[in-house]
């Protein structure tokens, strides 16, 4: 009896210990950069097909992907993929851009989606816990190109010269 409360107050413990230290908070994510949202979406995209994810969306500033995946063994008790034909879990990452006096804010909102008892679409916040990931993402908006072009109007017209030698009556 001894053995097993000293366990059981050995793991309470423990847990509070782990549960002191700074947890992750779930998204949204927001992040800036000073190249054009046009650039970062192209960025976005190309890593996230990198690492295999799928186009689920794609509006102009507005896009996500997904990609099957296994819930943590804590969320998965919630899901029932194994009763609903078709439906799988997967982990789901939707962004947002928004472009303003020379700055993209990049809103990131990553989250499961998975079919519940009935066979509907469920969300849970997926946190990002990452930090060396996070820093990687805003490592590559730093990097990004910032265009220098700017934007000039063309040369007003000049209506032809009746006097000029190519201008014929």
């Amino acid at each position: 009896m001894k053995r097993v409360l000293i366990l059981i107050l050995a793991m309470t413990t423990l847990a509070g210990a782990r549960d002191k230290k700074s947890k992750a908070q779930p998204g949204p994510y927001v992040f800036t950069s000073k190249a054009s949202a046009q650039t970062i979406k192209a960025l976005i995209v190309q890593a996230n097909l990198n690492l295999g994810y799928a186009l689920d969306s794609d509006k102009q500033l507005q896009f996500r992907f997904s990609m099957p995946s296994q819930m943590p063994a804590v969320s998965a008790i919630f899901e029932a993929s194994n009763a609903c034909p078709g439906m799988t879990t997967k982990k789901v990452w939707s962004y947002t851009l928004a472009e303003a006096d020379g700055i993209t804010r990049v809103t990131i909102e990553p989250f499961w989606e998975f079919p519940d008892d009935y066979c509907h679409t469920q969300t849970e916040p997926l946190i990002w816990g990452q930090r060396e990931e996070i820093a990687a993402f805003q490592a590559m908006l730093d990097k990004a190109p910032v265009s220098t072009a700017k934007v000039t109007s063309p040369p007003p017209a000049v209506a032809p010269n009746p006097a000029s030698p190519g201008h014929q009556q």
